[in-house]
């Protein structure tokens, strides 16, 4: 614990030493939203270019350092098999990813998503470990643009709507937004 606080400490210094882009910023806290498409192994064991979810997050970034964000997605969706009755079902996934700058501009990430999806015929979870490279774009001293490509691994779960085991992976590209708050 007491290493976080340091290295937080140290974190919040070095900004107040130093410009990100041409305004300082007092506080690297963010808050934006991504909209995350595959193309690969998408639910339901689809594999097609696909929407895979749009997710809200909020983090640390520090320019110039690296970043630390976590993402929230919530969606609903109906799913009718071959004469069977509808199934409704609800995806919930939370995301934690952390990246490494490469300088000002592109940067290193690895993220982990842990994905819940609940219906009246079985719940399913599954893990996704993904590994890319992202950049952004800043768009003036507390917005930013945020672009991304990573590759997911989506580890092996029974999924009963399939009434089979299901592995596979994705390429996924990543657009979005971040704010400074502060």
């Amino acid at each position: 614990m007491l290493k976080i606080i340091a290295f937080l400490f140290l974190s919040f210094s070095l900004l107040y030493a130093s410009e990100t882009s041409s305004v300082a910023n007092k506080m690297p806290i963010i808050v934006g939203g991504v909209l995350e498409t595959g193309s690969g192994l998408l639910p339901e064991k689809t594999s097609h270019l696909g929407l895979v979810r749009i997710s809200p997050l909020v983090g640390l970034w520090l320019n110039g350092m690296g970043y630390f964000r976590l993402a929230y997605a919530y969606n609903e969706t109906t799913y009718k098999p071959e004469n069977a009755p509808k199934i409704n079902t609800t995806y919930h996934d939370f995301t934690s990813q952390l990246g490494v700058a490469l300088g000002y501009g592109p940067y290193l990430q690895v993220s982990y998503t842990k994905s819940k999806q609940l219906s009246d015929a079985g719940d399913v979870t599954w893990s996704e470990l993904g590994f890319g490279l992202g950049t952004y774009f800043q768009l003036g001293p507390k917005t930013a643009l945020i672009s991304e490509i990573e590759y997911r691994s989506i580890f092996s779960h029974y999924n009963p709507l399939l009434n089979e085991e299901t592995s596979g992976s994705r390429i996924q590209f990543n657009f979005g937004f971040v704010i400074y708050v502060y």
